[in-house]
């Protein structure tokens, strides 16, 4: 087998097309494609598309999505402590490889993507020599299924974080999940839906093919709004919205949107995956209280139960959503170091990490908004 890289997915096209599918809808030949194709993945933004190719006669037979990192913007698992580490010793930290979809903080079922059985021992051996071979300070697998995880662990560091999902417990109605929240946690989703029903404010739900021109650009002006207010990156421009909003990916994506009588107010923008439906992007025209909580959790709960959709997850951080229904949950990522000082150093901290994050967990619990 002959590990290789390659400086864009096109290059791999035929075998992407048919092999790169997983639970995560991000994990997409045309997401990753037209992320390139509209230079929002490219060495001037620190994300320089540089995937691993598996060919066996001269055949691809895997395909790992990576990319030659130079800054860690736009990663949701945060690494500048270990950055200052690196620099502190003499030693560059960039540039460093990530297997994530960027922009995405969202779990995957696999980091490789291939049509043969490949024994684990053999593609750890000969990823580590071909991260030796390109001379980066460390190799990262950001939001990873727990299963590859652990079977990964043993030679790549395994760091935990938290996330907060809702998961359907086969309710019926909206009513049906409120029945089991505590008495003032229902109380408060209530006054808050009641303030917006009072004022009159519709809500639109539209799927990929009824998604119109003029829909996408009052969603990137919410987009860009939201960015403006956090003050945070623009990482992906309207040209990339465009592309996905024709591609295959369509019929994947759910946009919600909130009208005073005709006037545009917000939306939200989600994409359907294997039974769970992932929350995005959303923003607001207008600043109108509890309308961003509606937009991107009571609506989508109530989509969720009417389609039957086991789970939703509502993006990054946010503890917030407790309140809300949502449930404190550990995602996983695997991280190898080069330098073998710095991962005895790493390796401690991320044990030290993972019990505070475990102890964390527990206060939480005591909070659940649910009865039981």
């Amino acid at each position: 087998m002959d590990f290789l890289k390659i400086s864009s997915i096109k290059d791999a096209e035929d075998f992407c097309k048919n092999q790169l599918t997983d639970y995560s809808p991000f994990i997409n030949y045309y997401f990753f494609f037209y992320l390139e194709k509209t230079l929002c993945t490219s060495k001037n933004n620190g994300w320089e598309p540089e995937h691993i190719i598996i060919k066996e006669n001269e055949k691809i037979i895997g395909f790992i999505p990576n990319f030659k990192k130079f800054n860690s913007n736009g990663e949701y698992i945060f690494d500048h402590a270990w950055e200052n580490a690196h620099y502190q010793m003499g030693i560059e930290y960039f540039p460093k490889y990530l297997s994530a979809t960027p922009f995405t903080p969202v779990t995957r079922e696999s980091f490789l993507y291939t049509n043969k059985n490949i024994n684990n021992l053999i593609l750890t051996k000969k990823l580590i020599n071909f991260f030796q071979d390109n001379k980066v300070s460390s190799f990262h697998i950001n939001f990873i299924d727990k299963k590859v995880s652990d079977n990964l662990k043993d030679n790549f560091l395994q760091r935990i974080g938290i996330q907060y999902h809702w998961f359907n417990k086969n309710y019926k109605s909206f009513d049906d999940f409120l029945k089991n929240l505590k008495s003032r946690k229902k109380k408060n989703i209530l006054k808050e839906r009641d303030f917006l029903r009072k004022n009159k404010i519709k809500f639109v739900k539209k799927l990929g093919n009824n998604i119109t021109e003029q829909d996408l650009n009052l969603f990137f002006e919410c987009y860009l709004n939201t960015i403006k207010k956090k003050w945070s990156y623009q990482y992906l421009n309207i040209d990339f919205f465009r592309k996905i909003f024709i591609s295959d990916l369509k019929k994947k994506i759910l946009l919600i949107s909130a009208f005073d009588n005709k006037q545009f107010l917000g939306c939200s923008l989600h994409f359907l995956g294997n039974n769970t439906l992932y929350g995005r992007y959303s923003g607001t025209l207008t600043d109108i209280p509890f309308l961003h909580f509606e937009l991107c959790y009571y609506q989508a709960i109530e989509y969720a139960i009417q389609k039957n959709i086991s789970k939703i997850e509502a993006g990054a951080q946010g503890e917030h959503k407790i309140a809300r229904g949502y449930i404190p949950t550990i995602i996983y990522s695997n991280h190898w170091i080069r330098n073998e000082k710095l991962k005895g150093g790493i390796k401690k901290f991320l044990d030290y990490e993972k019990g505070e994050i475990l102890s964390a967990l527990e206060i939480m619990k005591r909070y659940s908004p649910f009865n039981d």
